[in-house]
């Protein structure tokens, strides 16, 4: 693989394996077929922490219930012991860790018995790639004792069991496997092609392959190209990077206005577009206007618990502002913190809340049901300041992530990796040391996303009065003229 060191193939198919596959193919690549090791991201590191603390809990509970249990060998299967732990499931090139065993009196190649996988994760929740992870321990077994396990259990934080069926996990985990045997037969394996994806963030070789991304100026650098699919639909074209892709858009005819029409559709030749030349483009101008008072809101949460612990907001009311933030200490301060912003709120009745995506609606959501709270007057003063610019402003940045935009139009924070997934990280290292270095970080970024989306609210204000005549910005279908014309 081009800019990877490679290495001979190992031949076993592990779970960190298939679930890195399912992530992203490159990643399994790396891991599969290169020496490269990467860097994991902290938050993942504190995951895997929390893992290992949740599983000794676990087993340790086990063990006083039940002081006989095994370690696992393969002949403790054949003798039907009641649970196995530390099991290391193998066959046909196939490698599944699995944290206990439970025999069940179900008939199988092993007797008149079979078992059951459980394995041990460190959140509050199951995500899909536990549930593989599972999947794959479940297809390992099948293979060992001739009979796929009608369930498994995933035991998440707090030793709390989650079953998860297993009988139809095949169709998922077959064409993973398939892909991943052929790498094993070949030699050596073609490397997949590079594209840069939601889980990037989190990936121990995020640096490695951003570098080569951006070196290649990959298609794959704009946000809403990240699949292969998005991806292959310009390689058909012969387009391979974002400049070419910005040689793409073509201003286009306005039809006549009708009584219902279209919704406007991304289009990432624009922003392509807008990229190469630095430009703003209008698809449409943004509907904002000023009010005597505007709120500007920032939630901060956990999502694996669904806990809201920071709510941010600041409100501004003619050429003054004025930061508040409600901190939880712990899951019993939440009902605190929003019974505060609701006070806070109700303090300007009629003052528009601006927000940015769809993560505070559906916090204010939860927590109205949460705590029995009638929000229906709360959500008619929410406005969200990305449906203005999603297909309708074309930035020239990669993503319309409100950071991005943000440091485009003079935005500052205070932290330089300032992000959701660095906010975890602190709100982590805070419930552990109670160091208030971190809760003044986590401050300090929610009040930097308040005054960037107060600094982006402004520059659609702006842009909407002022489109005709500012240099940097242009219509998309009706570039503007710079000459008569006669000229």
């Amino acid at each position: 693989a081009e800019g990877v060191n490679k290495m001979p193939v190992n031949r076993t198919i592990t779970s960190e394996i298939l679930v890195a596959y399912s992530q992203c193919p490159r990643k399994a690549f790396l891991i599969f077929c290169t020496d490269e090791n990467g860097i994991p991201h902290e938050y993942v590191r504190i995951l895997e922490r929390h893992k290992k603390a949740n599983r000794r809990i676990y087993l340790s509970e086990l063990n006083q219930k039940m002081p006989h249990i095994q370690d696992y060998d393969v002949c403790f299967l054949q003798g039907g012991s009641d649970m196995i732990i530390n099991a290391t499931l193998r066959s046909e090139g196939l490698e599944a860790g699995c944290d206990l065993l439970t025999k069940l009196e179900a008939s199988s190649s092993l007797g008149e018995h079979s078992y059951e996988p459980t394995i041990c994760v460190g959140t509050h929740s199951v995500s899909k790639e536990q549930r593989l992870e599972l999947f794959f321990a479940g297809y390992v077994l099948a293979q060992i004792q001739d009979k796929v396990p009608a369930a498994g259990r995933i035991i998440i934080k707090g030793q709390r069991s989650r079953k998860v069926k297993l009988e139809n996990s095949g169709k998922t985990l077959v064409p993973l496997l398939e892909d991943l045997r052929e790498w094993v037969a070949a030699s050596p394996p073609e490397p997949p092609p590079l594209i840069l994806n939601k889980h990037c963030p989190l990936c121990r070789f995020y640096s490695l392959c951003r570098a080569k991304a951006e070196q290649e100026d990959h298609l794959s650098l704009l946000d809403r190209i990240s699949t292969p699919k998005a991806v292959q639909k310009y390689e058909k074209k012969g387009i391979f990077t974002v400049k070419q892709l910005s040689y793409l858009y073509k201003p286009r005819r306005r039809k006549k206005r009708t009584r219902n029409p279209p919704k406007p559709i991304y289009k990432p030749e624009l922003q392509a577009l807008a990229i190469r030349t630095g430009k703003i483009y209008l698809q449409e101008l943004p509907e904002l206007s000023r009010q005597p008072v505007e709120l500007f809101l920032d939630i901060e949460g956990i999502p694996d618990q669904q806990l809201y612990y920071l709510i941010g907001l600041l409100v501004c009311e003619a050429d003054t502002s004025e930061y508040h933030s409600y901190w939880a200490d712990s899951p019993g301060d939440e009902t605190r913190i929003w019974q505060q912003f609701l006070a806070k709120v109700n303090e300007h009745p009629d003052a528009p809340i601006y927000h940015y995506g769809s993560y505070e609606p559906r916090a204010i959501a939860r927590l109205s049901r949460r705590y029995d709270t009638d929000d229906r007057d709360l959500k008619d003063l929410l406005i969200n300041v990305n449906s203005y610019i999603y297909a309708k402003m074309y930035f020239p940045v990669r993503s319309n992530r409100l950071k991005e935009i943000g440091n485009f139009i003079g935005a500052a924070w205070r932290s330089p990796d300032a992000s959701g997934l660095q906010s975890l990280v602190w709100r982590h290292y805070w419930e552990v040391t109670g160091d208030v270095r971190y809760r003044q970080l986590l401050m300090d970024y929610n009040e930097d996303d308040c005054q960037a989306l107060k600094l982006l609210t402004d520059e659609l204000i702006r842009i909407k009065h002022s489109a005709d005549i500012l240099l940097e910005v242009d219509f998309a279908d009706e570039p503007k003229r710079h000459a008569t014309k006669d000229g």
